[in-house]
Order: C-alpha cells, then sequence, then structure tokens
C-alpha cells in the first residue's frame, strides 16, 4: 500500500507540470544517460562499424604479442624454479651422482613395465609359428591359450596408450603455461612473481576482459534482433538474401570479437561457392561463429525450441537454411534429399556440415559420416580448422561442461587464435564409393591441418562400439584360428 501510495504521489506531481516543464525534464535525463553511456557507446559503434567494413586495428594482434612476452617470461621463472630445486636436491643427496640413480631407476622402470610386453611379443611369434606348423591335415579347429597372447597384447597397449579415447578430453599439457589454472594446476604457486602474474590476469579476465565480451555478445544480439525486423518488412522481397548475407556475417564478425577472435585465412580463391557442400573437422560450437566471419553458409540441423530455436527462426531470415523435425532425423535419405534440392538452387548458400558428428581436441580428425559425400551433384569444399591452445582452448568437452560453461570459459579466456585451410574442390571418382571418397577428404584435412587421421568414430564419445565393429574383429581371429 506504500508503494502505491508513492506512485500515485509522484504521478499527481508529475502531472501537474506543463507541457514544456516535461519535455525539458526528458531532455535533460536522456542527456545525462548519454553522457555516462557515452564510452559505451561509443565502443559499441566503433565495434560495429569494424565489423561493417571488415577492418581491425590491430589491438587484437598487439595484444597476443604482449601475452606471448609473459607467458615466456612466466615459464622461463617456472623452469628456472625447478632447476633450482632440482639443484639442491642433488647436493643434498647421497654420493652416488643424481644421473646414474635416474639411469638406474629409469632402467629397472623401464625392465618392470616393458618386459611383460616383450615377453607377450615373443610369445606371441612363437605362437604364430606354432600355428603356422600345424598339420594341414586337420579338419577341426584348434584352439590353444597361446592364440589369445595377441588380443591381450593389444589390449595392454590400449590401456597404456589410448588414441581414441584421450581425443575427447583437452589436450596434453603445454610447454609454455599461459598463465591459466584450468591448463595446469599449481603453476601459479611457484613464486611470487609468477603468483603475482596470474592474480593480474586473473582480475583482467574475469572484471575487465568478460564484462566487456559480454557487452559484445548482448550487441550482437541487438544486431540480429533488429536485422530480423528491418528484412521482415523489406518490401524488396529479391534483395532480401543479398541484405541478409551481409548481416549474417557482420553478426559473426561481433561474435568473434566476443572471444577476441584472431582469425587467419589461407587460400581464400578455395572458398565454398554457392551450391555446394563445405566439411570441415569440428573443435567446437564456434567453429560456425570463425568461419562465417568470411563467407556466408546454409546450416543444416535439427529444429530445437527455447533459446536456440529463437536462434534458428532469426538465422533463416538471413539465409536458407535447413531445419528438419526429431522424427526425420534417423531418416538419412530424407535428409539427403533436402540437401540435393538445397544445391540444385545456385542463389542458395554452401551447406555447412562438419562430418564428424562430435567435437574431437583439435589434435586429430576422426571418422567421416559418409551421408553428405553420397551426394555427386555439387562439389565438396573441404577445410582445416587449427587452433592455437596456447591463449585458450577451444574444444568443447561437452561430457565436463554445459554449453553456457563453456560459453562462460571461452569469455574468460585470453584470446581465440585461429588458422583456416581452404582446400581446392574436391568431387567424387567414378566408380569411388562415398566411404572412400569421405576418408580422401579426411585424409586431406588431417594433411592440411597437421592432425591425426584416425578411422575411429566419434561416436565412441558417448556410446559403445558398434556390433558390426566386434563381428569385425571376431572375423578376423576366426580367420587366424584357421588351420594355414
Amino acid at each position: 500500500m506504500l508503494q502505491v501510495k508513492r506512485f500515485n504521489r509522484l504521478y499527481h506531481y508529475w502531472s501537474s507540470w506543463s507541457l514544456k516543464q516535461r519535455v525539458t525534464f526528458a531532455v535533460q535525463l536522456f542527456a545525462i544517460l548519454g553522457i555516462l553511456c557515452l564510452p559505451v557507446i561509443s565502443i559499441a559503434a566503433l565495434v560495429l562499424t569494424l565489423a561493417v567494413l571488415n577492418m581491425t586495428l590491430g589491438i587484437r594482434r598487439f595484444y597476443v604479442k604482449v601475452l606471448t612476452f609473459l607467458f615466456d617470461y612466466a615459464t622461463k621463472i617456472k623452469k628456472d624454479k625447478e632447476i633450482a630445486i632440482e639443484a639442491d636436491f642433488v647436493s643434498m643427496g647421497p654420493s652416488t651422482p643424481h644421473s646414474e640413480l635416474h639411469f638406474a631407476d629409469s632402467s629397472i622402470d623401464s625392465a618392470i613395465e616393458l618386459s611383460p610386453l616383450d615377453a607377450m611379443k615373443k610369445e606371441d611369434d612363437a605362437a604364430q609359428s606354432s600355428r603356422i606348423s600345424r598339420a594341414s591335415s586337420q579338419s577341426d579347429i584348434q584352439f590353444r591359450f597361446s592364440d589369445i597372447l595377441d588380443y591381450t597384447r593389444q589390449g595392454l597397449e590400449a590401456i597404456v596408450d589410448d588414441e581414441v579415447t584421450k581425443r575427447f578430453t583437452s589436450a596434453d599439457e603445454m610447454a609454455v603455461w599461459n598463465l591459466l589454472t584450468r591448463t595446469q594446476q599449481q603453476h601459479e604457486l611457484f613464486s611470487l612473481r609468477v603468483t603475482i602474474l596470474w592474480f593480474l590476469g586473473f582480475l583482467i579476465r574475469y572484471f575487465i576482459l568478460f564484462p566487456f565480451r559480454l557487452c559484445l555478445f548482448f550487441l550482437a544480439m541487438f544486431w540480429m534482433m533488429g536485422a530480423i525486423l528491418f528484412l521482415k518488412y523489406l518490401p524488396i522481397s529479391k534483395g532480401k538474401l543479398r541484405f541478409g548475407f551481409y548481416i549474417n556475417i557482420v553478426l559473426h564478425r561481433i561474435l568473434s570479437r566476443v572471444f577476441s577472435a584472431i582469425i587467419t585465412f589461407h587460400n581464400t580463391e578455395h572458398r565454398a561457392k554457392c551450391g555446394s557442400i563445405c566439411v570441415a573437422n569440428h573443435t567446437s560450437p564456434i567453429d560456425v561463429i570463425i568461419l562465417s566471419t568470411d563467407n556466408g553458409f546454409s546450416m543444416i540441423g535439427q529444429k530445437h525450441g527455447g533459446f536456440f530455436g529463437l536462434v534458428q527462426r532469426s538465422l533463416s531470415q538471413t539465409a536458407n537454411h535447413i531445419w528438419f523435425e526429431r522424427s526425420e532425423t534417423k531418416d538419412r535419405h530424407m535428409v539427403a534429399e533436402k540437401m540435393r534440392e538445397h544445391i540444385k538452387n545456385p542463389t542458395n548458400l554452401p551447406i555447412l556440415i562438419f562430418p564428424e558428428g562430435t567435437c574431437i581436441n583439435n589434435t586429430s580428425v576422426m571418422m567421416f559420416k559418409k551421408g553428405c559425400f553420397e551426394i555427386d551433384e555439387a562439389p565438396i569444399y573441404p577445410v582445416a580448422i587449427k587452433y592455437d591452445n596456447r591463449f585458450g582452448d577451444a574444444f568443447w568437452n561437452s561430457s565436463k561442461h554445459q554449453l553456457v560453461q563453456y560459453l562462460i570459459l571461452m569469455m574468460t579466456s585470453w584470446a581465440i587464435v585461429v588458422d583456416v585451410y581452404y582446400l581446392p574442390p574436391m568431387r567424387i571418382q567414378p566408380n569411388e564409393l562415398s566411404t572412400d571418397f569421405a576418408r580422401r577428404v579426411k585424409a586431406a584435412i588431417a594433411k592440411q591441418g597437421g592432425f591425426v587421421d584416425l578411422e575411429w568414430d566419434g561416436g565412441l564419445k558417448r556410446s559403445l562400439p558398434k556390433a558390426d565393429f566386434r563381428e569385425e574383429e571376431q572375423r578376423k581371429f576366426y580367420e587366424m584360428l584357421k588351420t594355414e
């Protein structure tokens, strides 16, 4: 009741003013707000202008050079501290030289760790020779215990160095520490100087960079909403796609600044053309933002509700995207037919696809799904995306972080530095299977980006190996047991 009385009192007071007094008060209020918000408005206008003109002031590249110098300095302090600790340990130790102790320990460890594998390899060779020497007259397959030694050895080697599951976690520890505790734990406690640098970096990232980047994110959302209204009421229907192309690129250029992205494009003469398909390795959801700062693409994916549904409907105003219902997701032929209809129109933007189907930590390229490679009506434009994780790890570990958590991590990282390599277009050869074509494209991307080329399915990130894979291994084992 008290609040209602105060509101009525203010309303009567406002009503007692003349029109001139009201106008004067409104002008003064907007002038005060304009002066207070002038820095924010100026920065927003500058960012928007640079995004529209595709220009840069060079501040981010200078910022990365300063970061590189600081990272090297902090790493040098850490290494000097480690050398000093090791020297003190040697001077206080027994008379036996440290190098000899280290050599002896390593020899013992190698003898303990490697001798079983070596023994298994020798027994495996013996088992192979014994199988060869089996009488050819045997009609039944004879099983011996030594027949499983090679599989046991492969299992032990997979446990020691698993080349699959380590692709679904963040990359190994870096040689140069980037002052982020998320990459190397407790390194900020090595010395007072490193601790001070780490604490200053923490303040800068969370209390300066993060609020500024958050404002840029809201600026991008306002740009998208304003663009939607503009395109919705644009009287020239033929010009909507053309305006939508530039609006979409400006939107992603603003979003790239949310992560302080420094993108270097190589071989731009091989950009994907309209009516084609563009495929790339997949590390992060921001891969789309990175690629869309230089070219327009049509997205393909499942329809969503909520905020993501709003974004999908908004993007559909700027280009002809392909969204399908959840019930159609497993209908591969229906999705392929929609893609064929899309590329038949020469004015449609190229379709952007990540054939791995999941995010990999930018160290390898895993098996490409063959869906888009079955479409022979359009060329395939491969793209290799290589991130520099010294300034921020762009990999999204979806089993560890939700999307919002991941975006906050990206917005509190130092920067996202990435190289994008456009490769020449490729077409399926006569009598070439779609799976072989997918392997050929994957090998080209892996070679250009310096990735490990793996045949494993990225679906192993969330599921067990498929039954046909197990059956294939069982068939190989059966063939091995056959009498030679």
